[in-house]
């Protein structure tokens, strides 16, 4: 289950919105969402030109599908964060066809065999691949059609063309009581980015600090490739256990664009080329 292991079992899958029924995918082409959490996103609704898919108000709700006006175009494929979207055709009698977002590289060809695998990382069977779209508006965000046997169209979700990145089927061993034991929480990591652990983080909020700005400042927690966007709330959750107070009531990070990598070119409608002779105050 996904609370459990991070990713969807199947019967979850067939209880949220996001599924459209056997009897669909049996008799054509259709989107699956396999999205479960209750998130701000909504790049599906967006991406289809066919209304296909519903988020609407608030934004936090689950996508929504309409089976009948899906066309299985794939348009809303690449454009998944969280690469949660597939394309699923169960109606051919010896096979099954699954559509699927892919971000690793070599990309893989046309009729080459691949590693089918599951939502697990596991391998289930050997696949096909029909056809690879890469274009510029996916922003990198391969998709790939794949024909995997008959019964695996609502099994396999990813696939290796190497055989590498291959989950292990057997049963992860735990760790012994006495290696947990021996565990610091308070050494852990909080900023990855910036390497600031949990303790630092307590030890500033002792000195006075009460929003994660203070903290950021004191230690630059959030000032790393992230921004902030992984260490953040944690740090938040930090400040209100050690003041005991809601993290509500903690002030949040100020939050400043862009919020993710852009380039320098994309702040400009100037043509400007650079060379030996251009400066700064060329400008």
């Amino acid at each position: 289950m996904l609370a459990k292991n991070g990713y969807l079992d199947l019967e979850e899958v067939l209880d949220i919105p996001g599924f459209p029924g056997k009897e669909t995918l049996d008799r054509k082409k259709c989107v699956v969402i396999e999205c479960q959490q209750n998130i701000p996103c909504n790049p599906c609704e967006a991406a289809c030109p066919h209304h296909a898919i519903t988020v609407g108000e608030p934004i936090t709700n689950l996508p929504v599908i309409d089976k009948e006006k899906c066309v299985g175009c794939g348009l809303c494929v690449a454009k998944c964060p969280g690469q949660a979207i597939f394309l699923v055709d169960q109606s051919a009698e010896d096979y099954d066809t699954v559509t699927l977002p892919y971000e690793y590289y070599p990309l893989p060809e046309k009729d080459q065999e691949v590693y089918g695998l599951s939502r697990a990382g596991v391998l289930l069977t050997k696949a096909t691949v029909l056809r690879v779209i890469m274009t510029k508006a996916n922003d990198r965000t391969a998709v790939v059609e794949v024909k995997v046997p008959k019964g695996y169209g609502m099994e396999v979700r990813n696939i290796s063309t190497d055989g590498r990145r291959i989950a292990s089927s057997d049963e992860p061993e735990m760790a012994s009581k006495e290696l947990l034991a021996e565990i610091d929480e308070n050494q852990m990591y909080v900023c990855r980015c910036e390497e600031i652990t949990k303790e630092e983080v307590i030890e500033a909020v002792r000195n006075g600090a009460t929003s994660v700005n203070e903290v950021k400042r004191l230690l630059r927690a959030g000032m790393g490739l992230c921004q902030g966007r992984n260490c953040a709330k944690t740090i938040e959750r930090i400040i209100a256990q050690e003041l005991k107070v809601s993290p509500a009531n903690v002030p949040q990070a100020t939050k400043r664009g862009p919020v993710r990598p852009i380039k320098l070119t994309n702040y400009t409608s100037l043509e400007i080329e650079a060379d030996e002779d251009f400066f700064e105050h060329d400008w």
